[in-house]
């Protein structure tokens, strides 16, 4: 994009009004997405473009700046399986903002279906794996989530049990944070850190014929790839997936990758990646009711259905 100014111009317009329903702002089409919770999410259209403009939470994150710095690495690896970046502003806006090219396909609330689907999203992780410090001059910073180690994993699940109150445990998860606990975990070598995205929820991977591609790069940078597939595997949106087909995709994945510790990463980080989606669901059933949560887009009370864990 040559001209900043009129998209800049449009940016102050979505930051101000914040339209709710599809409208017309000079020769901008403009319309409200929903589904995330942690942003405010438009697609804007002209003769000329069509883009994503996310507005983030504002935090320690630094969500746009994640997500422009992990489109940017991905564009100089020359890796078309993403938006393309187009503009980032911290502090300019009500909230900070990045933009990025409209990515058009299929999306569905359903993981793969057969060995080519499934083939595909795995290309898809291994690809990025492919991406290292080695590929770019940019200070990426490390993944939002994830892990090095057992202990490491376990680091992350306690960090998620200090933020329970007191009256959200039970003894459900004091039994399984007791057993994570006294568990006896494989140990390995530093893994490497490649690129990581961070948040597998099937939504956010746009389905094309030959290769899918993903959106929603705020939680990413640098981690081990093996927990990338761990995450994948312990995420609500995949509970519907057979013990079967897991031991499929992990197979073809460490097939992909050639890396003699993955099995083994996987497996752990799995394990312990369960504990943590308990934890983190207590924290959403306390959170809701509370109205300590919070969220720039509206989330559902009815939190059992986005996370269907049983916690007895």
């Amino acid at each position: 994009m040559t001209r900043r100014d009129p998209l800049c111009d449009l940016l102050t317009y979505l930051a101000e009004t914040d339209p709710q329903s599809e409208t017309t702002w000079r020769d901008w089409r403009v319309t409200r997405v929903t589904g995330g919770w942690n942003n405010l999410l438009y697609r804007a259209t002209n003769d000329a473009h069509d883009l994503a403009i996310k507005f983030t939470r504002r935090d320690a994150r630094d969500r746009a700046g994640r997500e422009y710095a992990a489109l940017l690495v991905l564009q100089q690896s020359r890796l078309n399986i993403a938006p393309a970046p187009v503009l980032r502003a911290r502090e300019r806006y009500r909230l900070p903002v990045v933009v990025q090219t409209w990515i058009a396909g299929e999306v569905k609330n359903a993981p793969p279906v057969d060995d080519a689907e499934w083939m595909l999203l795995l290309e898809h992780y291994a690809a990025l794996a492919r991406v290292t410090r080695a590929n770019t001059s940019l200070n990426l910073l490390d993944a939002v989530l994830t892990m090095k180690s057992a202990r490491d994993a376990q680091a992350r699940v306690r960090q998620q049990l200090a933020r329970l109150p007191n009256d959200a445990h039970n003894e459900s998860i004091a039994h399984l944070i007791q057993q994570m606990e006294t568990a006896r975990f494989p140990e390995w070598d530093a893994p490497p850190a490649t690129l990581c995205r961070v948040d597998p929820n099937i939504l956010n991977f746009i389905r094309r014929d030959h290769a899918w591609l993903s959106v929603d790069w705020e939680n990413a940078g640098w981690g081990d790839p093996a927990f990338e597939i761990a995450d994948l595997m312990a995420h609500p949106s995949y509970i519907s997936v057979s013990p079967a087909r897991w031991e499929w995709a992990i197979e073809r994945y460490c097939r992909l990758m050639n890396d003699p510790q993955m099995e083994t990463r996987i497996r752990t980080y799995h394990r312990i990646m369960l504990v943590w989606w308990v934890v983190r669901c207590a924290r959403y059933l306390d959170d809701i009711p509370r109205g300590t949560d919070r969220r720039l887009a509206v989330m559902s009370n009815d939190i059992v259905n986005i996370f269907p864990i049983s916690l007895t």
